[in-house]
């Protein structure tokens, strides 16, 4: 077997991976192997047996330190909406986004463990874990757990992203995809198609209980991806689709979907991308986080069905650009816009004047968009340091009055991060 580790090179014999506060098998494992591995590796470089199995390990090692003005979802940042005069400003560090991962591969099965620290106290939470089965040259199947059909694409270096292109979720879902690839020239095509259990990203966590949504059967995913030469690069273009037949208090059913288009143009040193969703009933998808201020006054995404059974429809799109200026060097920035298309309002009503706490004010978010440029540094081939700005504007309809009201808010991050 042979086994190679990235970054660990200096490991002195007896080194330690400790992880506090494990929820789960296949990462005990995990750590397990990083344990069992790393002094060997630190001796020997590799070890191999006859079964011609590799396993690399990987990861991330990423520090945020951002400073946040005009919104705040649980006094945590970074977050992606914003709340008139919350008068909310905070500068903390954040690490969670670090991950923990192994490849495996043996003849024509591959599979992947993936984690980070997204857990509730910054515990350890599994990501993927899934196994791939190269049927052929053209055709491979995927059973496990691994990220759904669609895809959420931005430049910005905030981990909750921009508004609409982002998962509030870290984690996968649960599928059974097949995937078949073809190579037509220059040019190659990909097409998946996928069993998999993708309500849990359409509907917020309170809707989901508040609603009785259950699932009888898994949902479905399917995206066609096409890759073609374009001034001595290759660019792509993509479409995606998914639904799922869920159920509210195992009575009444719905079909929530979302689907996109997208495209990928890299013209030297200089990459553009765009991307166009669509959904009904599914608000959740687009990863919006309910800002908060000190009050308790708040703005929510709306529920993707109102009580009647009435569902909300979305559109979001972004515009986005990096630059790479030389080896070490990098800009970019960008545009992307999430919109509630019908207005649905079921929320309590916004008073005339506000009564003492404790009291609810929750009007539903209509629209949101995110503005974002930043600098990338390469410190060293693995070490990347990033400084950004982000600008976001929420709007809201009031339930009461049905006017229009907005809210901006500012971060700046500043980002370590060490790939492995």
């Amino acid at each position: 077997m042979e086994c190679k580790i990235f970054g660990l090179g200096n490991v002195k014999r007896g080194s330690i991976l400790y992880i506090k506060g494990i929820n789960c098998t296949m990462v005990k494992l995990l750590s397990f192997l990083v344990f069992l591995f790393a002094p060997i590796v630190a001796l020997a470089g590799s070890v191999s047996d006859d079964k011609d199995t590799n396993i690399t390990l990987y990861g991330t090692i990423k520090q945020y330190f951002v400073w946040g003005n005009g919104n705040n979802s649980d006094d945590i940042y970074p977050a992606n909406s914003a709340i008139k005069k919350s008068n909310f400003t905070k500068f903390q560090s954040y690490s969670g986004s670090t991950k923990l991962g192994a490849d495996i591969e043996s003849g024509k099965v591959s599979g992947k463990i993936e984690s980070d620290f997204e857990g509730d106290k910054n515990t350890l939470i599994l990501l993927k874990a899934y196994a791939s089965y190269k049927i052929n040259d053209n055709f491979s199947l995927l059973i496990g757990k691994d990220d759904p059909i669609g895809e959420l694409n931005t430049f910005s270096d905030n981990y909750v992203a921009m508004p609409g292109f982002n998962k509030t979720r870290p984690e996968g879902v649960d599928q059974v995809k097949l995937t078949a690839s073809f190579d037509i020239g220059s040019t190659s095509l990909q097409a998946d198609l996928a069993a998999e259990n993708v309500y849990t990203f359409m509907f917020r966590d309170e809707e989901q209980d508040e609603k009785g949504v259950s699932v009888k059967m898994p949902g479905i995913g399917a995206k066609l991806s096409y890759e073609f030469p374009f001034l001595q690069q290759k660019s792509r273009i993509f479409a995606f689709f998914e639904t799922q037949k869920v159920y509210f208090d195992n009575e009444q059913s719905h079909w929530p979907y979302i689907y996109g288009i997208g495209a990928n143009l890299p013209i030297k040193s200089l990459t553009l991308q765009g991307e166009f969703l669509y959904g009904k009933g599914s608000t959740h998808y687009v990863g919006l986080i309910e800002a908060v201020n000190k009050l308790g006054i708040s703005t929510q995404m709306p529920r993707g069905y109102t009580d009647d059974g009435s569902a909300r429809r979305l559109r979001a799109y972004n515009i986005e650009a990096n630059l790479a200026l030389n080896d070490t060097w990098s800009i970019y920035g960008g545009y992307d816009k999430v919109n509630f298309m019908n207005k649905l309002i079921e929320q309590n009503p916004c008073p005339d004047t506000l009564p003492k706490p404790p009291f609810i004010y929750i009007p539903n978010i209509q629209s949101s968009d995110g503005k974002f440029v930043g600098v990338a540094y390469n410190l060293t081939k693995s070490t990347t340091l990033r400084l950004e700005y982000d600008n976001f504007k929420t709007y809201w309809y009031c339930p009461k009055h049905g006017d229009l009201d907005h809210a901006t808010a500012n971060q700046v991050f500043l980002s370590a991060q060490y790939d492995f």
